[in-house]
């Protein structure tokens, strides 16, 4: 009898940790169909100059 506890609560874990990845999959593919909105955004403010976009490089490459 105790197996048979076993198992049932081996498949409510299952069942919860399938939800929960189902979920987390939602939100990911989700965000990703956000990105060329995201994307569209970021270009419309960057040529309106509302956004300024700079990349410094460190030159600590000399301790080599």
């Amino acid at each position: 009898m105790t197996c048979l506890y076993m198992v049932i609560a081996l498949f409510i874990v299952a069942a919860i940790i399938s939800f929960v990845l189902s979920l987390l999959g939602v939100l990911f593919v989700g965000a990703l169909r956000l990105i060329p909105i995201v994307m569209l955004v970021l270009a419309v403010a960057v040529l309106l100059g509302k956004v300024k976009i700079s990349i410094v490089h460190d030159d600590d490459d000399d301790r080599r």
